[in-house]
């Protein structure tokens, strides 16, 4: 599977002001995901943010409609903002979603030429103090897109580092062949860490991230079983934005 991972440009105070331009830049870099021959282009988390329900979607819709066209999968995160803080410094205004879990309100949405359903999913855990905020069965849902005749894992930021989503995936069959996790900001958030976690034992998978950073020519992560965590400061396409968006072409 061939994966544009993006490393974004910081958009700074979350306000839907930035929306119209960074919509203008992801119909850039899925022009030139699509010239670069891949099959997925992986945005990071909340990407896009809104306000309600409404907005979410109606810029969500925007970009997939543009992938439609461009007939070429791609993934990214919307965020809902909020004025409640919980006590480790995250948003946590909790939203209901279809199954009834009490869940974050930071979303992932995927679309892909090959599969019929637009793909929106509530985040479920942030770090390991989070991991008994929503029931078990939360955890055990397994998130996937198919692309082509293979599958792409998603998770959402600080999902990786779950121990219980990481069974749930490792578990799974048929087996993705890579999972995509949507960084909000890279900035102390060690990926690297759930990277390993995700990669190791006999069911260990490969991973890559897209992220939010502050600096241009920013690592691009990635891990792949029994080669471990690698990284790269290289890029093989730009958008110069605003935001500025970095892409490379990983190779799974």
């Amino acid at each position: 599977m061939k994966v544009v991972a993006t490393t974004v440009g910081s958009k700074g105070p979350e306000s839907q002001v930035h929306n119209q331009e960074r919509l203008d830049a992801a119909k850039q870099a899925l022009i030139e995901a699509k010239a670069m021959g891949t099959d997925v282009l992986v945005l990071p988390g909340g990407f896009f943010t809104s306000n309600d329900s409404q907005s979410r979607k109606h810029i969500a819709n925007s970009l997939i409609n543009a992938a439609k066209k461009a007939e070429i999968a791609v993934v990214f995160g919307v965020d809902e903002e909020s004025t409640e803080t919980s006590n480790v410094g995250v948003k946590e205004k909790r939203h209901k979603g279809n199954t009834g879990w009490s869940l974050f309100p930071m979303y992932a949405y995927a679309s892909s030429p090959n599969d019929s359903k637009v793909h929106c999913w509530q985040q479920r855990s942030i770090f390991a103090v989070n991991r008994r905020s929503v029931l078990i069965n939360a955890y055990k849902e397994v998130r996937l897109l198919k692309i082509g005749m293979e599958i792409l894992g998603v998770l959402l930021c600080g999902e990786i580092f779950n121990q219980h989503i990481q069974d749930a995936l490792k578990n799974h069959e048929p087996r993705p062949k890579v999972i995509a996790d949507l960084v909000h900001v890279g900035a102390k958030f060690k990926v690297h860490l759930g990277m390993k976690g995700l990669g190791e034992g006999e069911r260990g998978l490969a991973s890559m991230c897209s992220l939010h950073v502050q600096s241009q020519n920013a690592k691009k992560r990635y891990y792949v079983p029994r080669e471990g965590y690698l990284s790269t400061n290289e890029w093989d396409r730009i958008v110069d934005g605003p935001p500025r968006i970095e892409m490379k072409l990983l190779e799974f």
